[in-house]
């Protein structure tokens, strides 16, 4: 079933807790206390900013993407850029190249 504009927060919100679990596998922190350890984020905390990630902040979020380098399409996405934003991007990030 395709997916529908309407709920693409709802998407982008899921598609990037579903990245932060895989990347967490990949970089073998599977424990959100090891992932905790790793950013320097509080457990608690980042357990709470993990599960609403609207609540993330700048920092975190370096410090996330510092640890376990998540995708950076996943992550513009929950910023709220659309797929068509998103290629239109890297469309002009490969002609001025």
């Amino acid at each position: 079933m395709p997916r529908i504009n309407q709920k693409a927060e709802e998407y982008a919100r899921a598609d990037f807790q579903r990245e932060i679990r895989c990347r967490q596998g990949f970089c073998d922190l599977m424990s959100l206390r090891a992932l905790s350890e790793a950013s320097g984020i509080p457990h608690s905390t980042l357990w709470a900013k993990l599960k609403d990630p609207d609540k993330l902040e700048v920092a975190d979020l370096r410090k996330l993407v510092k640890v376990i380098c998540p995708d950076p399409v996943i992550m513009l996405a929950l910023l709220g850029y659309s797929k068509q934003d998103i290629r239109r991007m890297n469309k002009a990030l490969e002609e001025s190249a």
